[in-house]
């Protein structure tokens, strides 16, 4: 019984290690749209704001909602542009997971690819 459930515990630990999981954190704070995002089942990709990074990886324009865009800028993160407490920042999926953990941001929402008419 015990090898059973330690089984089960790795099992689910590599799965959570593995990203295939949100934390409580996450669910919080990211909308639908980037929660489908990190856990690689988006409907469309061109409901993203997608431009290549300067190493010609994906990263996503978010808007942030934070009380402190200092700690956004010195934690690394690219921010575009910034109108009282909310910044777009241009992100990675794999850094977007560690935007939510910044104390200071209280929500991250995808932002809306601009279509021209």
């Amino acid at each position: 019984m015990r090898l059973i459930f330690l089984i089960q515990a790795l099992l689910f630990a590599g799965c959570a290690a593995t990203g295939t999981q949100l934390t409580p954190l996450e669910v919080q704070k990211l909308d639908p749209a980037l929660q489908r995002l990190v856990l690689g089942t988006p409907e469309s990709r061109t409901e993203y704001d997608i431009t290549p990074g300067p190493s010609g990886e994906e990263q996503f324009g978010v808007l942030v909602r934070t009380d402190n865009i200092g700690d956004v800028r010195n934690a690394g993160y690219a921010v575009t542009s910034v109108f009282g407490d909310v910044a777009v920042v241009r992100v990675t999926i794999a850094r977007l997971r560690s935007l939510v953990t910044l104390p200071s941001v209280k929500n991250v929402t995808n932002g809306s690819k601009n279509h021209t008419m």
